[in-house]
C-alpha cells in the first residue's frame, strides 16, 4: 500500500505543519529579499555626506534660539531617518572644514558628534569642504550630499558627485554690521574711519561706540539708507591709543559684526642719521636696506631738532647724544650724560677668543675669518651683552639705555677686513633690524577668523606669546630657522603678542593684531534659497515634505527566523522527542543533597 502510494501520479495533499511553516519562511525570505519600502519623511537615505555650514552667519538669531541650533536639528532628524545599511559621513564647514564623522552606521556615534560642534567666527571654506566630498566619494552613483546652511554663499561651487540637496535655514535679513574699521595718521593726530552697511529694508539710524584701549571716548549717530552703506571719519583720536574699538549699540539679528578692532601703532620713522667724516663701506651697507632712508652729516654740524629712527656715530662723538638708538662704529670719547660709557686708549691683541654665535644679532654672521688691526678699550656698561670679544678687550657689544637701544663696533671699520666679507651686510641688517622699532610693521594690519599669521620676531627675541580675545595664552617656538606662525585664530578680537629678549631688567615687547568678520557674505544674512554647485542651480527643498524609502526587510528577516524556530520545535515534538538542551556544569544538581 505505501509503494502503490508513493507511485501514484495524483495525489490529495496531506496535511503537514511542517510544510506549512517552510512555505511561510520561504515566503518571508523571498519579500526581505525584494527590500519592500513605504514612502515616509526622509531627507535622504544610502549613502550620506551631510555638510554643515558652520560659518559666522549661522550664529543669526532670526531663528530661536540659532540657525546653527536649526541646522543641528535638521541633521538630527537626518540621522535619525537612516535605515538598516545607510551609513553616513558629517562635515563642519567654516574656515578650516572639520570632519565631524566618516562613514558609519553608529547613530548614537553621530549624535555624540553633533552636541560637541561649535560655530565658527569666520567664513564657510566651501571648496574645500567639496574637495573632501569628491575624495571621500567612491561611489559616485550612491553617494547622496545634503548641503544644511542659509545659502550664505555668493560665489559659484564646483560640481559634487552623486545627487545634491539642499536644506535651507534662517527666515530674516534685520542686521548691521561693521565692514571697515582702519586707524591713519592725520595732520593732528591719529585718525579712524569707518564704514557700516545696512542690510535691511528701511532707513536705520544708529549709534557708533568708539573706545581707545577699553575705556569709551566718543559717540556718533550713523544714518545709513536701506541695503546701503556709510562712512564716519573720526579725528579727535587719543594719541597714545594701542588699538580702536568700534561697536554699533544696536539689537539686531547677528550681534557677530557690530563690534570690529583696529589697532594704531604711531608711524615710525625710516630716517637714519650718520655722523661720519666719510665711510662708504658703511653708507653703502645702510643705503642697501630697504625702508632706510639714509641722511649723512657731518662731525663738525649740529645735529637736527627733529628726532631719528637711528643715530649712527662713526668716530668722532661730539656734543650731547640724542634720545633714541645708537649705533657707534669706534668711538674716540667717553659718555657721561646719565649713561656712563668710558672709552680708554687702543689694543692690538684683536685676536678673537669667544663668540656668541646663538645670538640673533649673530645670525648667519661668520667671523671666523675676520681680522682686526687695533680696536679702542670701551668698558660695556652692566648689562650688556659681549657678542664678540678679543684677548683685549670687547670687539662688539649691545646694551640698552634709559633713551634707547645701543650697540657698540670698538674698532674703526678702515682698520679691518669686516666691510669686505660678506658678513658686515648681514650684521648692519640684523642690527638695524634690532635698532630701530617696527612696530606693527612685522604683523599683518587685516586678519580673517580662521587665518594663519605669521609673526616676525625682533632679532633678540627668545620667548613668545600671544594672548587670543578670550584671555587664552600660547607660546609658540622661537628658531633661527622658521617663522613663528600662530593658527589659533578662531575669535575676533585683539590678540597681544609679546616678546621677551635676553635682557632680564627689560620689560617684554608688545604688539597687536585685530581678528574681524568683515565680510558681506556673512553679514549679509538673507537666506537664499537656490545656490549654484557646478553647472546645476540646486533649489532649497522643505524637510518636512521631503519623500524617501523606509524599507522594512528586516522585520521580515526577523519574522522568518521566528518560524524557523516554531518549524524546529514542531519537528521534534511530531517526532515524540524533547529537544536536548545543552548541560552546563552549574545547571546540574547535587545528587548527594
Amino acid at each position: 500500500m505505501r509503494d502503490r502510494e508513493a507511485n501514484a501520479p495524483w495525489q490529495r495533499l496531506r496535511r503537514n505543519l511542517l510544510l506549512l511553516l517552510q512555505l511561510i519562511i520561504l515566503s518571508l525570505l523571498v519579500l526581505a529579499l525584494a527590500r519592500p519600502y513605504i514612502l515616509a519623511p526622509k531627507v535622504v537615505s544610502g549613502s550620506v555626506i551631510v555638510l554643515l555650514d558652520a560659518s559666522a552667519s549661522m550664529q543669526a538669531r532670526d531663528v530661536e534660539p540659532t540657525r546653527f541650533d536649526a541646522a543641528i536639528q535638521v541633521v538630527r532628524e537626518i540621522v535619525d531617518g537612516l535605515g538598516t545599511g545607510d551609513v553616513a559621513s558629517i562635515i563642519a564647514v567654516g574656515p578650516q572644514p572639520q570632519v565631524l564623522a566618516s562613514v558609519t552606521g553608529d547613530r548614537t556615534f553621530l549624535r555624540g558628534v553633533l552636541n560637541d560642534v561649535t560655530p565658527t567666527h569666520g567664513p564657510a571654506n566651501w571648496k574645500a569642504a567639496f574637495a573632501l566630498v569628491s575624495a571621500g566619494a567612491t561611489n559616485a552613483a550612491e553617494t547622496h550630499v545634503v548641503i544644511v546652511s542659509d545659502g550664505a554663499v555668493r560665489e559659484t561651487l564646483p560640481a559634487l558627485p552623486g545627487e545634491v540637496r539642499f536644506v535651507s535655514v534662517g527666515g530674516g535679513q534685520d542686521n548691521l554690521a561693521i565692514t571697515a574699521l582702519a586707524t591713519r595718521e592725520g595732520p593732528e593726530g591719529p585718525q579712524v574711519f569707518l564704514r557700516a552697511a545696512n542690510y535691511r529694508t528701511t532707513d536705520t539710524e544708529v549709534l557708533v561706540e568708539f573706545s581707545a584701549d577699553g575705556i569709551l571716548f566718543d559717540a556718533r549717530r550713523l544714518s545709513i539708507p536701506a541695503r546701503g552703506s556709510a562712512d564716519l571719519t573720526l579725528v579727535d583720536v587719543p594719541y597714545n591709543a594701542g588699538f580702536v574699538e568700534a561697536n554699533l549699540a544696536t539689537d539686531d539679528a547677528l550681534p557677530l559684526d557690530d563690534r570690529a578692532w583696529a589697532v594704531h601703532a604711531p608711524p615710525v620713522s625710516g630716517q637714519v642719521l650718520l655722523i661720519s667724516e666719510g665711510n662708504l663701506f658703511l653708507e653703502r651697507a645702510l643705503g642697501a636696506l630697504a625702508g632706510v632712508d639714509l641722511v649723512r652729516l657731518a662731525p663738525s654740524q649740529p645735529l637736527p631738532e627733529e628726532p631719528y629712527a637711528l643715530y649712527v656715530f662713526d668716530g668722532p662723538i661730539t656734543g650731547t647724544l640724542p634720545s633714541g638708538n645708537l649705533w657707534l662704529v669706534g668711538p674716540r670719547a667717553s659718555i657721561d650724560d646719565g649713561f656712563t660709557l668710558r672709552v680708554g686708549g687702543t689694543f692690538t691683541e684683536t685676536a678673537i677668543t669667544r663668540v656668541q654665535g646663538d645670538d640673533p644679532l649673530l645670525r648667519y654672521v661668520d667671523v671666523s675669518q675676520l681680522h682686526v688691526l687695533r680696536a679702542r678699550a670701551v668698558d660695556p656698561p652692566p648689562g650688556a651683552r659681549v657678542l664678540i670679544g678679543a684677548a683685549g678687550g670687547p670687539l662688539f657689544f649691545v646694551a640698552e639705555r634709559p633713551a634707547g637701544r645701543l650697540a657698540v663696533l670698538t674698532f674703526d671699520l678702515r682698520d679691518s677686513d669686516l666691510p669686505l666679507q660678506i658678513a658686515f651686510p648681514i650684521l648692519t641688517a640684523n642690527l638695524v633690524d634690532w635698532l630701530m622699532p617696527r612696530g606693527r610693521a612685522d604683523l599683518p594690519s587685516a586678519v580673517r577668523a580662521g587665518e594663519a599669521v605669521p609673526i616676525q620676531p625682533a632679532p633678540e627675541t627668545t620667548r613668545l606669546w600671544v594672548t587670543a580675545p578670550d584671555g587664552a595664552r600660547y607660546e609658540l617656538p622661537v628658531s633661527e630657522h622658521r617663522q613663528p606662525v600662530f593658527a589659533a585664530t578662531d575669535r575676533l578680537g585683539i590678540y597681544t603678542v609679546e616678546q621677551e629678549g635676553q635682557f632680564a631688567q627689560t620689560a617684554p615687547s608688545l604688539a597687536y593684531f585685530a581678528v574681524n568678520l568683515f565680510d558681506p557674505a556673512e553679514s549679509d544674512i538673507a537666506p537664499q534659497n537656490v545656490i549654484q554647485v557646478g553647472r546645476a542651480a540646486v533649489s532649497a527643498i522643505d524637510q518636512k515634505e521631503a519623500q524617501g524609502r523606509h524599507e522594512f526587510w528586516p522585520w521580515l528577516a526577523l519574522a522568518a527566523l521566528l518560524v524557523l524556530g516554531i518549524e524546529w520545535w514542531a519537528y521534534y515534538v511530531g517526532q515524540g522527542r524533547r529537544p536536548r538542551w545543552p548541560h552546563w556544569p552549574w545547571s546540574r544538581r547535587d545528587t548527594a543533597s
